[in-house]
C-alpha cells in the first residue's frame, strides 16, 4: 500500500513541481542566451545605462527566481502538502483508508525528499549552466590536479570518497529537517484551537532550542566556525573537536559518523513524536 501512497502523491506534487522546474529550465535556456548575446555585443554598447540596466535586471531577477523555486519547493513539500492532505478536510478522506501512520509519514517524506533533492541538482545545474564558459572549464580542468591534492591534504579522503559520504549524509539531513516540520505540524494539530499558531510556536521554541544546544556545543569546542547549514556545521563542528588530535582522514570520518548520529537522533525523534500525536491525538475538528 505504501508504493500506491508513494505513487499518488507524486501524481499529486507533480501538479506544482513540474511545472515549476520546467519554468527554472526555460528561465536558465534564455538567461544562458541572453549572456551569449552580451558577451559579443559590440563594445561600443558597453556604456549603455539601458543595456547596463538590462543587464542588472537579470541578473537580479534570476537571483529571485532561484530563491523563490527553493522557498515554494521546500514549504510546499516539508509544510503545506502534508498539513492540508492530512490535517485539513483531506485528512477525513485520507485517514479512512486501509494503512499505517506508518506509511501515511513514509509517503510523504519520500517524495517531499526525492523532489528536495531534485530541485538542489537542478539549481545548481543552473547556475552552471548559467554562468560557465569555455575559459572557465579550461582553467577548471587545468586546475583538477592540485584541487584534488589540496582536498585530500584537507580532508584526508579524496573528493569521491567525500561525495560518496556527503551525499547520503545530505539526504539524511534532509529527511531529519522536513520530519522537524512534520512533528511541529503534527503536535500544534493536536490542540483544540488556534492550530497553525500552535505549529509556528513548537516550530519557534524548536528552533530556539536547537540553537541554544549549538550554541552550548560551540562554546565548549572554542569555535565559532559555522558553514550555515544543519548537516556542515556538525560536519565542521566536529572536525574542529577532532583536528587538533588526529589526523584529518580520522578526523573527517569522526565528523560523518556523528553527523549522521545526528541526523537520525534528531529524525528518529521527530518521527517518533508525528507518529505518535497522529496516532493517539488526531484531532481534524
Amino acid at each position: 500500500m505504501l508504493g500506491k501512497l508513494i505513487k499518488y502523491e507524486f501524481k499529486t506534487v507533480n501538479r506544482l513541481m513540474i511545472p515549476l522546474h520546467l519554468g527554472l529550465i526555460a528561465i536558465t535556456i534564455i538567461g544562458r542566451f541572453y549572456i551569449q548575446l552580451a558577451l559579443n555585443r559590440p563594445r561600443f554598447n558597453d556604456g549603455n545605462v539601458w543595456m547596463t540596466f538590462a543587464d542588472t535586471s537579470l541578473i537580479i531577477f534570476y537571483v529571485i527566481a532561484l530563491v523563490a523555486i527553493a522557498l515554494i519547493t521546500s514549504i510546499y513539500l516539508s509544510i503545506l502538502r502534508f498539513q492540508k492532505n492530512l490535517f485539513t478536510d483531506e485528512g477525513y478522506l485520507m485517514h479512512t483508508l486501509p494503512v499505517s501512520v506508518h506509511e501515511q509519514i513514509w509517503g510523504k517524506l519520500i517524495v517531499a525528499t526525492v523532489w528536495i533533492a531534485i530541485d538542489t541538482v537542478l539549481l545548481l545545474l543552473s547556475i552552471l549552466v548559467m554562468f560557465l564558459n569555455k575559459d572557465l572549464i579550461s582553467a577548471i580542468f587545468d586546475e583538477v590536479p592540485a584541487l584534488f591534492i589540496s582536498f585530500r591534504n584537507n580532508f584526508g579522503v579524496s573528493p569521491v570518497a567525500a561525495g560518496l559520504v556527503w551525499i547520503p549524509l545530505f539526504i539524511l539531513s534532509e529527511m531529519a529537517g522536513i520530519l522537524v516540520y512534520y512533528m511541529c505540524i503534527t503536535i500544534g494539530h493536536s490542540f483544540h484551537t488556534h492550530k497553525i499558531l500552535s505549529s509556528v510556536g513548537i516550530f519557534v521554541g524548536v528552533t530556539i532550542l536547537s540553537n541554544v544546544i549549538t550554541g552550548i556545543l560551540t562554546g565548549i569546542t572554542a569555535t565559532t566556525y559555522s558553514t550555515g547549514t544543519s548537516l556542515f556545521s556538525s560536519l565542521s563542528l566536529t572536525a574542529h573537536m577532532f583536528s587538533a588530535s588526529w589526523s584529518n582522514t580520522t578526523a573527517f570520518w569522526l565528523s560523518s559518523v556523528i553527523s549522521a548520529l545526528i541526523a537520525l537522533v534528531q529524525g528518529g525523534t521527530c518521527y517518533w513524536l508525528t507518529f505518535y500525536f497522529m496516532k493517539n491525538s488526531l484531532n481534524l475538528e
